[in-house]
């Protein structure tokens, strides 16, 4: 083969796959020319990708999809006469079957599906824009945790609920008149009419039973339910923003049932049973109008609803006894008024921001007495419960503001905290009661609190800046005539320039949001390093503020047993105190010092201590700087070698001769010893350091003092003070005197003779114990007295203090 042959069969091979992925259309009509003649030949001929396009007509056998990530469809899925034309007919097992693990690229559009309808096994197709009525069980049948998308369809008529047990999303469907509307299902349920269903055997929940997902945005009206919950029955989801009306149960909660969500911004209206005609055993009940509710016996607008009750407005409801709340419940900021038999009962009670007022309703509703006496046939007629403003309210039927002559209590009068930013300006930043609380049709506030350019409001900053985001906002608006909507600021129908002229005239820029210093992360110097066995050591990198302050560091020891830093101005830190042998682990991070804005903090970085220490300090054995001495005739004063260790040192100065006057461990290398009795005593000093192991020195040389005096002490006169002439004039009289022996156990003794009188004639220490002074002339009457000492200083009283005569 030549090198062109082989270009030209590898071109092939490579363009084959490319070719048989092209998706392909297959026809069917069961009477006329197509492709196929039978649905079931059709999808075993295809591909995925395929779409099998189905004239009309009725085909009587089974389909399945058998895993086929094919599109099923009608002529035309959006013309009602093709989807009444083209017609599933089955009776036996199910008319159509997804029970392959089928995605939702497995798609069945605009058909009439009827006889045994839809059964999803462990499978999640997309069924739509179809018609699946007259079944004789379910509509959609769902197992093993089966989630289809099932969005536009009509499902009536059938003999169980008209979906079962799927967990997809459910929206923009009509399901009417069946045995069941939804049940078991915990998918989104959004914007579908759910109508004249009644429950099915279990007597519970005519529109929605046991559905765990969000339920929003749904017309819930006119079902049925022999037992507790016309419109829902232990629904646990949220139920938010749904028209709940006309619907009925003989037991309890004629709307909801043991619904234990939020249940927020729904009209609950003209609901009907035996007890809580419109709610039953709910919680979390935020922001609904609930009006014209009825029960035979008690709480015509809620019963036995044990939560919270909170934004609502209760009117117009009525019961055999309390026609408001009935049961204990935790009500605040809720508007009662006209409630028939009383607006609390059996445990409730008003609360804070209650109040009983007339809402001021667009208009109101009312009971129609259907031309009888009797209340049973009585059917609730809606009104507009958009409450009335000066500032302005939204009527939904010119769809365009309005100003009233009067202005509701409800606006503004909503829990405090809840958000009210959804509403526009003039919104008085608090939320309203009832249904449209918080939402673009919140009638409006007589208060200018706010910005009315302010198109993002945040609920926690009453500062309303408009700046960029706004502007940003308005023009993705722009030229839009969706109404209500937030950035058409005039409220004229349009976004446009003059909306453009208000929103500059408001406009007032956010400040830069405050920076944190650079770097940012934190970043280190030098990492964490052990300088000891109990200290390591670290430096952050230089940070640099942002608002001109200084920066000041925080290290964070993550490891117990380590110290934080607290803030400080050094990028220096020194964590002390540590064990030894152990790791330790840290972070950094900074901040201005002005207005606190910090970094993230840095990387972990840890250091390990070095392991126990077992060395004595130094000098060792412990050594004196300066030994014992006395330093008063009571006190030994001593003074230890400067030892040293990296943990610390203490010292302990130890009397070995009497233990009672040693120091115990001190930060002090001084000590004196007070308050001493008279005697000999002897002292060593030893050093330890501060580590766990608490190593201690050798002792010192032991010093040994004596504090005692001389005897006799007192001091004693052995020749008292005597004047003595010595021949040599008026002028040359002498006195003379000897001290009584002393004694001393350490040898030496010297003696000590004061003239009291004059003391230039004091002798000073001397070793002789006699003593003589001349004294000039005869008869001055000068006084003496004597005491003695030992080697050690310790000195004797004085003598008798005596005249020389």
């Amino acid at each position: 083969m030549d090198i062109g042959m082989k270009k030209l069969v590898f071109t092939f091979i490579y363009l084959l796959p490319v070719m048989t992925l092209q998706a392909a259309t297959i026809t069917v009509d069961d009477d006329g020319p197509a492709d196929f003649n039978n649905i079931p030949e059709a999808i075993n001929a295809s591909e995925h990708g395929d779409t099998i396009v189905v004239k009309t007509g009725t085909y009587d056998r089974r389909i399945s999809f058998d895993n086929m990530a094919v599109t099923l469809t009608s002529e035309d899925p959006d013309d009602p006469n093709t989807v009444r034309a083209t017609i599933i007919a089955v009776d036996s097992n199910y008319s159509v079957s997804f029970d392959f693990e089928e995605g939702n690229d497995s798609i069945i559009t605009g058909f009439t599906v009827t006889g045994r309808g839809i059964h999803c096994y462990g499978s999640s197709p997309t069924i739509s824009k179809n018609v699946i009525t007259n079944c004789g069980s379910y509509g959609i049948h769902g197992e093993n945790d089966a989630a289809p998308i099932i969005s536009e369809n009509t499902i009536s008529f059938n003999g169980q609920p008209a979906i079962y047990h799927c967990n997809g999303p459910i929206a923009n469907n009509v399901i009417s008149a069946n045995k069941g509307g939804i049940a078991y299902c915990d998918g989104p349920i959004t914007d579908n009419v759910i109508s004249d269903n009644s429950d099915s055997e279990l007597g519970r929940g005519g529109g929605l039973s046991f559905c765990k997902g969000l339920i929003t945005g749904n017309l819930i009206a006119y079902n049925y339910a022999s037992y507790k919950g016309g419109a829902a029955y232990e629904c646990p989801g949220d139920i938010k923003s749904n028209i709940i009306v006309g619907n009925k149960s003989a037991i309890a909660g004629g709307g909801l049932c043991n619904c234990r969500g939020e249940i927020a911004n729904n009209i609950i209206a003209g609901n009907r049973s035996g007890n809580g005609g419109g709610l039953f055993g709910c919680t979390q009940i935020r922001n609904n109008t609930v009006v014209g509710n009825s029960a035979n016996g008690n709480g015509g607008a809620m019963g036995q609803c044990p939560g919270h009750v909170g934004s609502n407005i209760i009117a117009f409801n009525r019961a055999g006894f309390v026609g408001g709340v009935h049961g204990a419940s935790s009500n605040s900021y809720n508007a009662f008024w006209s409630n028939e038999g009383g607006n609390f009962g059996s445990g409730a009670f008003a609360g804070p921001g209650d109040i009983i007022a007339d809402p001021l309703f667009a208009s109101d509703g009312h009971w129609d007495a259907n031309e009888t006496t009797d209340q049973s046939d009585d059917f609730w007629v809606d009104g507009d419960y958009h409450l009335k403003s000066q500032a302005g309210r939204w009527n939904p039927g010119d769809r365009g503001w309005i100003e009233d002559d009067v202005t509701s209590l409800c606006i503004d009068a909503g829990e405090p905290g809840l958000d009210w930013t959804g509403e526009l300006w003039p919104h008085g930043r608090s939320i309203n009661m009832g249904v449209y609380g918080g939402t673009v049709q919140a009638s409006m506030s007589l208060s200018d609190a706010g910005n009315p350019a302010n198109l993002n409001p945040d609920i926690d900053d009453a500062n309303d800046w408009v700046d960029y985001r706004d502007l940003s906002l308005l023009t993705d608006q722009w030229l839009s005539s969706e109404v209500p909507l937030a950035e058409d600021l005039n409220r004229d129908g349009a976004v446009d320039f003059a909306d453009y002229a208000i929103l500059m005239a408001n406009w007032q820029p956010e400040p830069p949001t405050p920076q944190p210093p650079v770097p940012d992360p934190m970043t280190w110097q030098t990492a964490p390093h052990a300088t000891s066995r109990t200290t390591i050591a670290m430096s952050a990198t230089i940070a640099v503020s942002t608002d001109d302050s200084a920066v000041e560091y925080y290290f964070e020891s993550t490891t117990p047993g380590g110290h934080d830093s607290g803030w400080q101005n050094e990028l220096d830190y020194t964590d002390a105190g540590l064990t030894a042998n152990t790791t330790y682990s840290y972070r950094v991070k900074a901040r201005n010092k002005a207005n606190g804005v910090e970094t993230a903090y840095s990387d972990s970085r840890s250091a390990t201590t070095p392991p126990d220490d077992s060395t004595p300090p130094g000098p060792d054995p412990a050594a004196w700087q300066t030994e014992p001495h006395a330093s008063s005739a009571s006190s030994i004063r001593m003074v230890a070698a400067a030892a040293s260790d990296e943990s610390g040192v203490e010292y302990y100065f130890d009397c070995t001769s009497n233990p009672a006057y040693s120091s115990g461990w001190q930060d002090s290398a001084e000590y004196e010893a007070a308050s001493l009795p008279k005697g000999t005593y002897s002292f060593v000093v030893r050093v330890r350091d501060k580590s766990p192991n608490r190593n201690t020195t050798g002792d010192s040389v032991e010093v040994t003092l004596d504090i005692s005096s001389p005897t006799p002490d007192p001091m004693q006169w052995e020749s008292a003070p005597d004047e003595v002439y010595r021949g040599g004039g008026t002028f040359d009289f002498w006195a003379e005197m000897t001290a009584a022996e002393a004694t001393d156990p350490s040898g030496g003794v010297q003696y000590y003779f004061q003239c009291t009188t004059e003391s230039g004639f004091s002798s000073g220490w001397q070793d002789s114990r006699t003593y003589q002074v001349k004294l000039g002339r005869s008869g001055q009457g000068h006084r003496f007295r004597a005491k003695a000492r030992d080697i050690h200083g310790n000195e004797t009283a004085f003598s008798d203090l005596l005249p020389a005569n």
